[in-house]
């Protein structure tokens, strides 16, 4: 569920993504293991593309549910749950 729910919330706000659907192609596990330490999905790597690479890491979060306050923050857009 958290998958899915990863991917309405970064369609709902137009936040373009690459998804990797490790069941069908085994070896971006391996991949994802290397960059983010482990094998929980999802795993969300967010890049600023404002400074070059070597001045800033990426922030890797794993799950979505657990990291939804953080990855709102940091892509700067408005909880849809929130009452304004």
């Amino acid at each position: 569920m958290d998958c899915k729910e990863a991917k309405e919330f970064l369609s709902q706000y137009g936040i373009k993504y690459i998804e990797y659907d490790l069941t069908r192609n085994p070896a971006k596990e391996e991949e994802m293991k290397e960059r983010t330490g482990s094998r929980i999905v999802p795993a969300i790597v967010i890049k600023d593309k404002r400074l070059p690479s070597f001045i800033k890491r990426p922030k890797i979060f794993i799950g979505f549910e657990v990291n939804k306050d953080k990855i709102l923050q940091l892509l700067n857009v408005k909880n849809k749950y929130e009452n304004n």
